[in-house]
């Protein structure tokens, strides 16, 4: 069962990758290293923190982070990293979205409605998989722990990490 305390390793994990990816695209930092919109946990271990009676298996973490699209430069389609191991003994995986810049723009200083707004007008693969589970927020801390999309559309309240 996840905690909040597994929230805020994973939040860690996620903001060293931010890090981690402009060391290996260093063209790429003036551009998109102070765009960073959200970082989340997406998909299957999104659901098992909300529901892990139900959804006792947890294969994997999928943290997504999300950047402000740069009008000058592209930013990488698929960028992607895996580590094996990396947390409770499972691989997290890191995937990356930009966002077109008139979608941030209309919803300043809200991350949440951001990426909401974002999955709801693309029609794409990434938006698909993301919407069929839930979505949790991690960074920043406006966000931590707030359900950003249960695909029930009920949102229950977070395990109690008293019970952990």
């Amino acid at each position: 069962m996840l905690t909040r305390h597994d929230l805020e390793k994973l939040r860690q994990l996620g903001l060293k990758e931010h890090e981690d990816f402009f060391q290996r695209n260093p063209q790429l930092r003036t551009a998109y290293f102070d765009s960073l919109i959200a970082v989340c946990l997406c998909q299957g271990a999104a659901t098992h923190y909300l529901k892990p009676i139900e959804y006792p298996r947890l294969k994997d973490f999928d943290i997504w982070h999300f950047y402000c699209e740069s009008p000058n430069t592209g930013f990488p389609y698929r960028a992607h990293k895996r580590l094996e191991k990396a947390y409770m003994d499972r691989p997290v995986d890191f995937l990356k979205r930009a966002i077109p810049k008139e979608i941030v723009e209309s919803h300043t200083y809200q991350p949440e409605k951001i990426i909401m707004s974002y999955l709801q007008q693309r029609n794409t693969e990434t938006k698909r998989l993301l919407l069929q589970k839930s979505i949790i927020g991690l960074h920043p801390e406006r966000i931590f722990a707030q359900v950003l999309w249960n695909p029930d559309m009920s949102r229950p309240a977070p395990p109690d990490d008293k019970k952990a």
